[in-house]
């Protein structure tokens, strides 16, 4: 196939995929969950893709999603998801959260002491524990490094604005 046939061919695909006026979008999934997409005003086109999951993947996702609470890092987690070798699991992992199994279980500790800095009154010493952080400077400069303040002034802020 000549390349002038095969660039045809591939523009007419992505054609019947193309919509224009369009004021707004809603897409119902296999789930039952919806999502709506609303252009701007200002925007011409709207591309909206699609990946749709394969089946292994998502068995992967819910095994880890399953175990990571329960796994202290990710050689645990790896046994947990019913793998042997941390660098196959890593490789899968990868390919699934497109990070390290690390960096993606770091992430979800930070998420949830964020929101227990600013929704709680547990003591950033107490929640340095809680996650198994060797000292409390160590939780306080990986928490400004994230957020861009210290938990304290973070607390404190929430605190104001109520």
């Amino acid at each position: 196939m000549d390349s002038a046939k095969f660039k045809n061919d591939k523009q007419k695909d992505v054609r019947k995929y193309l919509l224009t006026d369009v004021a707004s979008c809603t897409f119902t999934f296999s789930d039952g969950l919806k999502s709506r997409v609303n252009p701007s005003p200002d925007s011409e086109i709207v591309l909206v893709k699609f990946i749709p999951r394969v089946s292994k993947s998502k068995g992967f996702e819910d095994r880890v999603f399953k175990n990571y609470l329960s796994a202290k890092n990710a050689n645990e987690l790896s046994e947990l998801c019913g793998y042997d070798c941390i660098k196959t699991f890593t490789r899968h992992f990868k390919k699934c959260f497109r990070q390290t199994p690390y960096q993606w279980m770091l992430d979800r500790k930070m998420e949830e002491i964020n929101s227990l800095v600013i929704n709680s009154d547990i003591t950033i010493t107490e929640i340095a524990k809680m996650y198994d952080f060797k000292s409390v400077s160590h939780l306080i400069n990986l928490y400004s490094k994230r957020y861009g303040i210290s938990p304290l002034k973070s607390r404190s802020s929430k605190l104001s604005d109520l």
